[in-house]
């Protein structure tokens, strides 16, 4: 008989804001949709690496609702059903959207095993990372509550750890044989998860082995998770009861306590346990100097992802596009150019850039947000003047797409088509224009922009108006669903 269950269903936490990243992630577009490594985003790279293990059918996604035409654009090549997707009204951490995730698989399956990952790690050897699921999924079906750990590899002051217990100094191990075979990796019964160290505990722990980092992956019956919800956290276990569907009331939600199941359950619960996941190439990017070891350097240190010309930096990374970056004798920092944002920092203040985010928040600054080049479910659109009075706009429309039928009351806007063909709806009109040609858009009058073609549509916008905020919109027709300024 096969000792690795069938029931395995996949819960990936792809809520989150990505702030360590300014410039180049922003609220509405954090890391996990960023292709910071590789052809594909984070969140692509996740789902990729667990579909050999767990069908997509059994792929659940929880996500914040301002996300939502991004998720589905990014997984729709991998079969996930739309209504595996979780959108939360706003984040409220891990432990509610676990739970939630956990109500939605068990009425699916009552015997089901869930994986939980989050959506922007990176993972380098699959095979390994897939060795180590196995023997999870094993210790989950007998009730523990599983974590993967890192052995590590540096006293780093960014993880949270896990301390295995021990009996005369002797690490309590978990049988995990399987066939009457020697498992590969090896569990530990936990002692107790710790907090981010300082740098005199992390090289104490470094230096004891008896401590893992926490990677945030875990493995659990979807059964016992919330039975420890119910016992550890039962205010949230009760309104968790209240949510039927993943069409989430925001009043409903805003009552949901946030937690962290780290600290609302996993510190408490009596049922813990970690596998060592070695070899398996983790890292949770959690910053830029994480991402720059990740990347190929020259023979000075250097990491350069940019059209650059450098003489005689040390360690020093740089990012950006698409203007050229000039470096000269510059050690140990890390540069980001983005078309509206410039992040110079050095290696060993990279948190910090955390500050910077809430900075620009305090000062309602809009490049905590989004980019000049924004993500709309039909397409983009890329700020590429303003001033008093006026914006211009570069806008691309996706073949066969089209924006909702809506009107402005504070602005008239001029439209030239610069590549492909557009249909317009103007008033009560309907034209078609190709290259070259243009149409004005009065205040107030009702329009609609659609590309018919199979090629990309692109159209310069000139606004003109007192006010030319994205929230200036009516929308009286909309085949994505949205309000005002979405």
């Amino acid at each position: 008989m096969n000792e690795i269950s069938n029931n395995k269903y996949a819960v990936i936490l792809a809520g989150g804001v990505g702030s360590r990243f300014w410039p180049l992630s922003r609220e509405l577009e954090p890391k996990q949709f960023l292709k910071l490594k590789g052809n594909k985003s984070l969140l692509q790279q996740t789902v990729k690496r667990i579909t050999p293990f767990i069908a997509p059918k059994n792929i659940y996604i929880v996500a914040n609702c301002r996300h939502n035409f991004e998720i589905k654009r990014q997984v729709e090549n991998f079969f996930i059903p739309e209504a595996n997707i979780i959108l939360e009204p706003e984040g409220k951490n891990t432990a509610p959207a676990i739970g939630l995730a956990a109500r939605f698989i068990i009425k699916q399956d009552p015997d089901a095993i869930m994986f939980v990952f989050p959506s922007d790690h990176f993972i380098s050897n699959n095979t390994s990372f897939l060795g180590v699921l196995k023997q999870a999924e094993i210790l989950a079906g007998k009730d523990y509550l599983v974590t993967l750990g890192i052995p590590p590899t540096m006293p780093h002051t960014g993880y949270g750890y896990i301390k295995i217990q021990t009996i005369d100094h002797r690490p309590q191990t978990i049988d995990l044989k399987s066939k009457n075979r020697q498992a590969k990796y090896k569990a530990y019964r936990v002692e107790k998860f710790v907090e981010k160290p300082d740098r005199v505990k992390a090289e104490k722990y470094f230096k004891d082995k008896k401590y893992f980092w926490n990677s945030g992956m875990f493995i659990w019956k979807a059964k016992v998770i919330l039975d420890e919800i119910t016992a550890y956290l039962p205010e949230l276990a009760a309104k968790l009861k209240k949510i039927d569907t993943a069409d989430i009331n925001e009043k409903t939600w805003k009552r949901i306590p946030a937690i962290s199941l780290d600290y609302g359950i996993l510190e408490k619960s009596k049922r813990t346990a970690v596998v060592a996941a070695k070899d398996i190439g983790w890292s949770d990017l959690g910053s830029w100097p994480a991402l720059a070891e990740l990347l190929a350097k020259d023979k000075n240190g250097n990491t350069i992802q940019a059209d650059s010309i450098d003489i005689g930096s040390k360690n020093t990374a740089v990012f950006g596009e698409p203007r050229l970056i000039a470096t000269i004798g510059l050690k140990d920092l890390i540069i980001s150019d983005t078309p509206d944002a410039l992040l110079v920092c050095d290696k060993s203040r990279a948190e910090e850039v955390k500050e910077i985010v809430r900075i620009l928040k305090q000062n309602r600054r809009k490049e905590h947000s989004i980019h000049t080049k924004v993500k709309r479910p039909w397409g983009t659109y890329t700020v590429l003047n303003s001033g008093i009075g006026f914006k211009v706009k570069l806008v691309e429309v996706l073949p066969h797409k089209r924006l909702s039928l809506q009107r402005h009351i504070q602005r008239s806007e001029h439209w030239v088509v610069v590549e492909g063909e557009a249909k317009i709806t103007n008033k009560k009109n309907t034209l078609y224009l190709n290259t070259n040609e243009s149409t004005y858009i009065p205040k107030k009058g009702i329009h609609c922009l659609e590309n018919p073609i199979d090629i990309p549509l692109k159209i310069i916008e000139v606004q003109c108006g007192k006010y030319l905020e994205e929230d200036d919109i009516q929308r009286l027709e909309d085949e994505y669903g949205r309000s005002a300024g979405k």
